[in-house]
């Protein structure tokens, strides 16, 4: 029986995602963890794998479509297998709707089930292809590439590549935008902005930045409260000195995956859906990346139970995936808190917003040495600020209080 292939969700709450390329062809042979298509959310470009060994059937997903999480994109199976008729669930308009049939108008914040259930329920008359031909492959082009050819509307097709192999830059789009900038539609009709002081511009907000603010939006709505605590880091800093490539970034990641083991109400995620929590059985954390005018946040799965430098060096690879716009499968698993560390840039203090998909994050500044008193005596030591910042839905003070004193006994002793 044919195995049909259904878009991710590459976040807790994820609706929907844009599908931006096919890695593989119609009548290719995959196996299992091999890539087969990109797909991009709001934080970055996500290479999708393979679940199961097959030959792909057919492709019903359309290139540059936002598509509702759980549609059916397309199916693995024997070679001349039948099918089911299916028509993906695109997203526009604030609706979910099938390119070759019409169907009632569904909200887009629908969980993956219902995504799903309004993708199967919509008889065609004909399987609708993707735009592209699959047998030419994807356009090369790099993530920052693909999103500036969205925001200037310019076909990558028609881009003639600067880089390894032909490959699409942004420098590329960049130019192909100024080429045909004269044959942009014109803008709507509408009332115009008040102009700014002297010394100032308007500029548009590209797209991205806008799907950012939107979450945080939505994160505003939330009901949170911080608690925050202030630790000797000498240990910690120890531990950074006794693995090579280690930093305090690494550390602290270990403290957090090991205290979600023992406060499971922390290791969830509020669901509007019913509503009802989603409960992780892994310890995984989220890191925040800074990336290009973007709020990246890739997870590390299971920090606590690999050896210090083995982390390092899977967080290096991880950040430099998350700095180029582009997370592995690994990187993209749900994660129920996160870490953001702005120690490097001189801060003491501060309060992050939690990400609208997750349950906390722990905020981190620098390492200061101030005086403390230690055994009746005042001596000057190095000390550490986080602040955990929680969705009061899912977890309550005393929750939150413990889970970060477990957090800091893990970073002191």
């Amino acid at each position: 029986m044919a195995t049909p292939v259904r878009m991710p969700a590459l976040g807790q709450t994820s609706d929907q995602l844009r599908l931006i390329a096919w890695l593989k062809a119609e009548g290719d042979t995959l196996h299992e963890g091999e890539p087969l298509f990109e797909a991009e959310s709001d934080k970055a470009v996500h290479e999708v794998e393979a679940s199961s060994d097959g030959t792909l059937l057919r492709l019903l997903g359309e290139i540059d479509e936002m598509i509702a999480v759980g549609t059916v994109i397309a199916w693995l199976g024997e070679p001349g297998e039948p099918i089911p008729d299916v028509a993906p669930a695109y997203v526009k308009a604030g609706a979910v709707s099938s390119p070759a049939a019409s169907s009632p108008a569904v909200p887009s914040a629908v969980p993956a089930s219902a995504a799903a259930a309004v993708a199967a329920a919509a008889p065609v008359p004909a399987l609708a292809a993707p735009t592209a031909d699959p047998a030419a492959g994807p356009v090369p082009a790099t993530p920052v590439a693909r999103r500036m050819a969205r925001e200037h509307g310019v076909d990558l097709k028609t881009v003639i590549g600067s880089g390894p192999n032909g490959r699409i830059e942004s420098r590329d789009v960049l130019a192909a935008a100024g080429e045909t900038s004269s044959e942009a539609p014109a803008e709507p009709a509408g009332a115009e902005p008040a102009p700014g002081p002297a010394g100032s511009r308007d500029e548009p907000v590209p797209a991205h930045r806008q799907i950012i603010a939107q979450r945080l939006a939505r994160s505003t709505a939330v009901p949170y409260f911080s608690v925050s605590r202030t630790i000797d880091a000498r240990v910690a800093m120890a531990r950074v000195a006794e693995a090579q490539g280690s930093t305090l970034t690494h550390v602290i990641l270990q403290a957090m995956s090991a205290a979600l083991d023992d406060f499971p109400r922390v290791n969830r995620v509020w669901l509007e859906h019913g509503p009802s929590f989603r409960q992780f059985t892994q310890a995984n954390v989220g890191l925040a990346i800074a990336s290009d005018d973007r709020l990246v946040i890739a997870t590390i799965s299971e920090a606590h139970r690999r050896p210090l430098e083995e982390l390092a060096l899977t967080v290096r690879e991880t950040v430099q995936q998350g700095r180029e716009g582009r997370l592995s499968g690994a990187a993209s698993v749900p994660a129920p808190i996160s870490l953001s560390n702005l120690g490097m840039y001189g801060v003491d203090h501060f309060e992050a917003i939690v990400d609208p998909d997750q349950t906390a994050i722990v905020a981190v500044g620098r390492i200061v040495e101030r005086p403390a008193a230690i055994d009746g005596e005042v001596v000057v030591v190095p000390q550490l600020g986080l602040t955990l910042t929680v969705d009061h839905r899912t977890v309550d003070g005393a929750e939150a209080g413990s889970y970060l004193a477990a957090v800091c006994d893990h970073l002191e002793h």
